[in-house]
C-alpha cells in the first residue's frame, strides 16, 4: 500500500507507533502533484564578484486555480536589477522542479540563475509551521500567509550569518528608489523582518477549499465554501464575531459546500472563522478581520486662473493656486443600524479613547509641561533618566541648540545650568552623550568645565553640521530633532532647553527605536573627517 507522507505520519502518531521519516522535508511529498510553484530568489552581489542569497521563497498551489505566477514566461528565469548590487529572480514553474532545485541548494549550498550562481550558507534541518491570512490590524504574527485566499503551511530553512543581516539593514537604511515596492512579488515583506535574511522558505497553500464569510445589513453572517468535493465531516469550523468588543457569536459548524447563512441578534464590526481538519485537529484557514464602519472622501476643485509672482526683473518667482472649492463626502456604513447598537459602539469609542490617554498619563509617554513650568519639566526629565538608573548601555541626549557655552548672565541661563548639572548628577557612572549642532568656539570654554573631573568624566559631547555654510554664511544644524534615548525607552522633547521657559515642552515616550538608530548612527561618524555625511567635533 502506498500513502502519503503526512498522512502516514499522522496514522503512526494516533496509535503510537514508531516511524522513521525522511530526515529532509520534501513540500512535493505533503501535497498532490500538478501543482504551479514560483520560485522567487533575492540575491546580493558583493565586491569580489560573489552573489548571495538574501531570502528564497518557493509559493505553490493547485495548478488549476489562478495565482500570481500566472504568465506566459513558464520555466524561465526573469531577472529585475534593484540597484546597489540586489537582484530579483523569479521561476514560474511545476512544483516538482522547483523542489528539485531546492534540492539542489540544500545538497550543495548553491543554485545557478543564468550564469549566476548564487551562494546559500543554512542549516539543514527545517523548521515547519503555518502562515494565517489573518487580516487583523492588531495581530502579531511574523509570516503571514503569502496568498490572498488561502493560508499556507510554512516549511523553512534558517540562515544565522550575521554580516549578510547587516549588510541588508544598511541597504534599508538608504533605499534605492522605491524598494518596498518593488520587493511585493517577493511575497515576504523583508524589509520587516530582517531576522528571515538568508532563509529559504516554502509555503503551500491550503487550498483544498476555500472560504469566506461576509457580514450584511440584514444581521446575517454568509460563510461561504467552495471547492471539489468534500468528504462529510471532513473539516469543522468555528465562526465568531464581535460589536465593540463584546462577542455577538462565536459557533461550531459543519464545512459544505456553498453558502451557510448564520442569524445575528446585533450589529457587528469584526467578524473571523477558523477552519480545522478532523483528522488531526489542525487549523488550516484563519481570518480575522474588522469591519470598515465609516469611509471619508475628500474632494477639491479647482478653479480659476493661478497667481504668478514676478520680480522686477519679469522672472517668474513663485505660483499660488486660488482657494478652491473643497467638499467632503461621508459613507457609513451603520446608518441603518439598530439605535442601541450606534449608542453602545459610540460609548465603547469613548472608553477606548479615555483609556489611551490614562494609559499614556500612567507609564508617562505622553506629558505636557506649560510655559511657566520649567522646574516641573526639569524634574521630569531627569526622572525619565534615573528610571533605568540600573542599565550601563549608554545615554543619548539630542538637542541641536544645546548651548555649550553659557555666561550665565540671566535666569534663563542659571536654569539651564541647574538642569545639567541635575543630569550630571542623575547618569553618574553611566555614559552620557550629547549631540547638538552648535559651532565650536574657538579658545572659549564649555561652562562644564569649571566643574570637577570626576563629575564629568563620563559626559561627551558633540556638535554635528554639515559641511560648508549656507547662503548666509552660516552653519547650518546636522540634525533637527530633540530626544532622549535611554536602554528602556525613547522619549522626543518637542522643544530644545531654552525654549521650555517661553514656550513649554511635550515629553512623548516612543516604542519603534527609530532615533536609537539615529542616535547610534551619528555618534559613530569619524570626527573632522571630510569623508562623512556630517562634519563632526567633540566639545571637551
Amino acid at each position: 500500500m502506498f500513502v502519503e507522507l503526512e498522512e502516514a505520519t499522522r496514522w503512526a502518531r494516533k496509535w503510537g507507533l514508531p516511524f522513521d521519516a525522511p530526515a529532509r522535508i520534501s513540500a512535493s511529498s505533503r501535497h498532490k502533484t500538478s501543482r504551479a510553484a514560483r520560485m522567487t530568489v533575492l540575491e546580493c552581489t558583493e565586491s569580489g564578484g560573489r552573489a548571495r542569497n538574501l531570502f528564497t521563497m518557493v509559493r505553490h498551489r493547485r495548478q488549476d486555480a489562478l495565482g500570481p505566477w500566472e504568465s506566459q514566461d513558464v520555466e524561465r528565469w526573469l531577472m529585475d536589477d534593484l540597484g546597489s548590487g540586489l537582484r530579483l529572480h523569479r521561476l514560474n514553474a511545476p512544483l516538482e522542479k522547483c523542489q528539485a532545485l531546492v534540492d539542489l541548494i540544500l545538497d550543495s549550498g548553491k543554485l545557478e540563475i543564468e550564469g549566476v550562481e548564487v551562494t546559500y550558507a543554512l542549516h539543514p534541518n527545517p523548521r515547519c509551521h503555518w502562515a494565517y491570512r489573518d487580516e487583523s490590524p492588531l495581530s502579531d504574527a511574523s509570516v503571514r500567509s503569502p496568498f490572498s485566499k488561502h493560508s499556507a503551511e510554512v516549511i523553512e530553512y534558517w540562515s544565522f550569518e550575521s554580516d549578510l543581516r547587516d549588510r541588508w539593514l544598511k541597504v534599508l537604511d538608504s533605499p534605492p528608489g522605491n524598494l518596498p515596492t518593488r520587493l511585493r512579488c517577493l511575497g515576504f515583506r523583508l524589509d520587516r523582518r530582517s531576522d528571515r535574511v538568508g532563509n529559504l522558505m516554502i509555503t503551500g497553500a491550503e487550498d483544498a477549499i476555500t472560504c469566506d464569510l461576509v457580514a450584511g445589513h440584514d444581521h446575517k453572517l454568509r460563510f461561504q465554501v467552495d471547492g471539489d468535493e468534500i468528504l462529510r465531516g471532513a473539516y469543522r469550523a468555528t465562526v465568531w464575531a464581535s460589536h465593540s468588543g463584546d462577542e455577538v457569536i462565536r459557533r461550531q459548524i459543519d464545512v459544505t459546500l456553498g453558502q451557510t447563512v448564520i442569524d445575528l441578534t446585533s450589529d457587528v464590526d469584526s467578524v473571523g472563522f477558523a477552519i480545522f481538519r478532523t483528522l488531526d485537529a489542525q487549523c488550516i484557514d484563519l481570518m480575522d478581520a474588522n469591519l470598515v464602519m465609516e469611509m471619508q472622501v475628500r474632494g477639491h476643485i479647482t478653479s480659476g486662473p493661478t497667481l504668478r509672482f514676478r520680480n522686477r526683473q519679469g522672472r517668474s518667482d513663485h505660483a499660488v493656486v486660488p482657494a478652491a472649492t473643497t467638499f467632503v463626502t461621508r459613507v457609513r456604513s451603520d446608518e441603518d443600524s439598530a439605535e442601541i447598537d450606534k449608542g453602545i459602539r459610540r460609548w465603547w469609542l469613548d472608553r477606548r479613547l479615555y483609556q489611551d490617554e490614562a494609559e499614556a498619563r500612567k507609564e508617562h509617554s505622553f506629558v505636557r509641561f506649560q510655559p511657566d513650568e520649567f522646574d516641573q519639566a526639569a524634574q521630569h526629565l531627569v526622572h525619565l533618566v534615573r528610571l533605568d538608573s540600573h542599565k550601563s548601555d549608554p545615554l543619548y541626549l539630542a538637542d541641536p541648540y544645546f548651548p555649550p557655552y553659557l555666561e550665565e548672565k540671566t535666569s534663563a541661563d542659571s536654569m539651564l545650568v541647574q538642569l545639567y548639572l541635575e543630569l550630571i548628577g542623575a547618569t553618574a557612572g553611566r555614559q552620557l552623550r550629547i549631540l547638538c549642532s552648535q559651532k565650536k568656539q574657538l579658545g572659549a570654554q564649555p561652562w562644564w568645565v569649571d566643574f570637577p573631573k570626576a563629575l564629568t568624566n563620563h559626559i561627551s559631547v558633540r556638535t554635528f553640521t554639515k559641511h560648508g555654510l549656507d547662503k548666509r554664511g552660516r552653519v547650518s544644524p546636522g540634525f533637527h530633532d530633540r530626544y532622549l534615548i535611554t536602554p528602556e525607552r525613547e522619549v522626543v522633547i518637542t522643544n530644545s532647553f531654552n525654549g521650555w521657559e517661553k514656550q513649554g515642552v511635550t515629553f512623548i515616550t516612543l516604542k519603534y527605536g527609530v532615533y536609537r538608530t539615529e542616535a547610534e548612527k551619528l555618534w559613530s561618524m569619524d570626527l573632522k573627517s571630510a569623508g562623512e555625511p556630517l562634519f563632526v567635533e567633540e566639545i571637551s
